[in-house]
């Protein structure tokens, strides 16, 4: 999201977990907006309620409750991201993203929509092609070995497959016959 010119995001504070997953993006102006939440969220915020002695109680209830990550939309309530914000932010390891005030929320919330729409696109498909490569495998002469070889390719795993009695028909790749 970041990568995005037209966002103008900044990071501001947590970038050891910037990696963090986002499920989706949440916006709420309330002090504790934890009961509404899943985890995995971007919590968009104006900091309406929230003053220079509240920043590090609100960023301890959004690190309890799992956010990934918060963004503070500058201009309107606050000028620029508030030192305690930014303090607190880096103290508990939470991704802060300055917002300027010509971004709307809700150009962060689709462009974050679209993000987590191409990658369960891309999830399905690798889900159809790895299904197809499988099937191919299974149908092939060598069959169940086949399938073992590339399961354990698609999965980057070590796979034994092994009789009733526990003896061994197949590994993938050979050294997980060592087991």
């Amino acid at each position: 999201i970041l990568d995005i010119p037209s966002l103008a995001l900044v990071l501001r504070a947590g970038r050891a977990a910037i990696d963090a997953p986002v499920r989706w993006v949440a916006v709420s102006e309330l002090e504790n907006p934890t009961p509404y939440l899943d985890g995995g969220e971007l919590l968009l915020t104006t900091g309406l309620r929230l003053g220079d002695d509240d920043w590090a109680g609100f960023v301890d209830r959004l690190t309890r409750a799992g956010v990934s990550a918060v963004g503070i939309g500058v201009g309107l309530t606050h000028e620029r991201v508030p030192a305690g914000l930014v303090a607190a932010a880096e103290a508990a390891v939470l991704p802060l993203l300055e917002v300027p005030e010509p971004t709307p929320f809700m150009a962060v919330s689709r462009a974050i929509s679209d993000l987590l729409a191409a990658a369960e696109y891309e999830a399905v498909t690798r889900t159809v092609e790895a299904q197809r490569d499988l099937t191919r495998a299974a149908l092939a002469p060598e069959g169940a070995a086949a399938v073992v070889a590339r399961l354990s390719g698609v999965l980057d795993a070590d796979l034994v497959l092994l009789d009733p009695v526990g003896r061994l028909l197949h590994a993938a790749p050979r050294e997980a016959a060592t087991w």
